[in-house]
């Protein structure tokens, strides 16, 4: 991704976290970094843009878009296992 000073970034990671499965977009959104936030979700071979009531499933990867350290933390808070 090309952004302000080549600094954005763009990564779809599998939710691996337990504390997240059922957890809805508008409950985990905080939980992510300030420049950092989930674009799209893909889950069972489709892929759509999240609403806040959208509920996270096992299996489900989420496209994280940001800036560059926000996104790896986000990618972290996503693959703790």
């Amino acid at each position: 991704m090309t952004g302000v000073h080549g600094a954005g970034d763009v990564q779809e990671i599998e939710v691996k976290n337990e504390a997240l499965i059922g957890k809805t977009i508008e409950e985990v959104g905080p939980m992510l970094p300030h420049d950092c936030l989930v674009a799209l979700i893909s889950r069972n071979g489709e892929t759509m843009v999240p609403t806040a009531e959208y509920t996270i499933e096992r299996g489900d990867k989420l496209t994280l878009l940001g800036q560059h350290d926000p996104v790896r933390e986000g990618m972290e808070l996503l693959e703790k296992q």
